[in-house]
């Protein structure tokens, strides 16, 4: 009995092995075609010939500014002048000791208090 159990065994083995499970994976992408070089679809020469594009990229720009209807963006200069701002409180911290000795030492948050004023 034993033997037979066995050779059923095998046999159901054997049959699960001949299975085709390509179906199981989804096709994998060739090498060749994930290390080719990038290239510019045919249409995207055509755009890129065409003048107009330009003129009608920045008035639809616009339109779509005009929706926004938010605060406007900071200029460079003001960008620029916050960030001298910033260098300059960086600097300032960096000089200042972290061992202050106005700080009492029943305060152990006097430090984090005395940073952000």
């Amino acid at each position: 009995m034993s033997l037979r159990l066995i050779g059923g065994a095998l046999t159901l083995i054997a049959l699960t092995a001949c299975g085709d499970r390509t179906h199981d994976y989804p096709a994998l992408l060739p090498t060749a075609q994930i290390l080719a070089d990038p290239a510019i679809p045919a249409h995207a020469g055509d755009a890129a010939r065409d003048d107009s594009l330009g003129a009608s990229l920045d008035a639809r720009g616009k339109a779509l500014a005009g929706r926004a209807g938010g605060p406007p963006m900071a200029s460079n200069a003001d960008l620029q002048s916050r960030a001298d701002a910033l260098r300059a409180r960086a600097a300032i911290l960096s000089q200042q000791s972290l061992d202050d000795p106005d700080c009492p030492a029943d305060q152990p948050d006097c430090a984090g208090q005395s940073a952000q004023d």
